[in-house]
C-alpha cells in the first residue's frame, strides 16, 4: 500500500467517524428536546396538582362555612321560638328556664357568627392564591405547547438529516480498504456507532480509553496495517497530519 493510499484509508476512517458523530449529535438533539417535553409536562402536572390542592382546601372550608351557617340558622330558629314563648310563660320557673335557654342559644350563635366570619375571611384569602395557581398552569401549558411544537418541527428535519448521513455512511463503509474493513466491522458490532473508533492522541494514546499504544502498532498503522486497541477494542486510526519520528511518508 502506497503512502498516499495509506493517508486516504485513514482519511476515509476519519470521515466515517465524523458521520457517526453527526448521527450521535442528531440523536442528542432529539433526546434533549424530548427530555424538555418530559420536564415541562411534569411542571404542568405539578401546577395543576397545586391548583387542585388549593381548590380542595377552599371547597372544604366553604363546606365547613355552610355547615356552620346551617347550625346558626337552626339555633336562630329555636332562639326566635323561645323568645315568642317567653311572653307566654305561665310561671316564673318557665320564664327563667326560657331566659336561660335564650341566653345559651345566643352565646352559641354569637360563637358561630364569629367562627363563620373568621372562616369567610380565610376563604377570601384563597382568591389570589387560586389566581396565581391558575396563572402558573397557563404558563406551564404554554411552555409545554411551545416545546412540543419545537419537537414536531424538529422531527422531519432530523429524519431528513439522519437518512442523508446513514446513506453516506453506507456508501463510505463499502469504500473502506479490504484489509481495514473486517476489524472495523467487528468494532462496530461491539460498540455503538461513534464509540467503535478512536484516533491516536497525544503521545500515542487511544482516543477512547486513553491507554498507551505500543510504538510497533503506531508504525504498523503508518505502514497501512489496521489496529484495534488491545485495551478497549476500539478501531484505531491516525488523525489528520499525524507524523512520527523517521516518518517515511515525508
Amino acid at each position: 500500500m502506497s503512502s498516499q493510499s495509506i493517508r486516504e484509508v485513514h482519511e476515509k476512517i476519519r470521515y466515517i467517524h465524523s458521520l457517526y458523530r453527526q448521527l450521535k449529535t442528531l440523536a442528542s438533539r432529539y433526546n434533549n428536546v424530548q427530555l424538555r417535553v418530559k420536564v415541562q409536562k411534569k411542571k404542568t402536572a405539578e401546577a395543576e396538582a397545586d391548583y387542585a390542592d388549593i381548590k380542595a382546601q377552599l371547597d372544604k372550608l366553604n363546606a365547613e362555612i355552610r355547615q356552620a351557617e346551617g347550625r346558626y340558622s337552626m339555633i336562630d330558629a329555636a332562639l326566635q321560638k323561645r323568645k315568642a314563648q317567653l311572653d307566654a310563660a305561665k310561671s316564673n320557673k318557665e320564664y327563667t328556664t326560657l331566659k336561660d335557654q335564650i341566653a345559651d342559644d345566643q352565646r352559641r350563635n354569637d360563637a358561630l357568627a364569629d367562627e363563620i366570619l373568621a372562616q369567610t375571611e380565610k376563604a377570601e384569602e384563597f382568591a389570589p392564591r387560586l389566581t396565581e395557581a391558575q396563572n402558573a398552569i397557563d404558563q406551564a401549558r404554554a411552555a409545554q405547547s411551545a416545546v412540543e411544537s419545537e419537537l414536531r418541527q424538529l422531527v422531519p428535519e432530523l429524519k431528513e438529516s439522519s437518512e442523508h448521513l446513514q446513506s453516506e455512511l453506507r456508501l463510505k463503509l463499502k469504500e473502506v480498504d479490504t484489509e481495514f474493513a473486517p476489524p472495523l466491522r467487528e468494532a462496530l458490532r461491539a460498540f455503538d456507532g461513534d464509540q467503535a473508533m478512536a484516533p491516536v492522541e497525544g503521545e500515542y494514546f487511544c482516543g477512547g480509553c486513553r491507554m498507551e499504544i505500543p510504538m510497533q502498532y503506531i508504525v504498523a498503522l503508518c505502514e497501512g496495517k489496521p489496529y484495534t486497541c488491545g485495551s478497549c477494542g476500539r478501531f484505531i486510526y491516525l488523525p489528520k497530519d499525524f507524523t512520527i519520528n523517521n516518518d517515511e511518508d515525508e
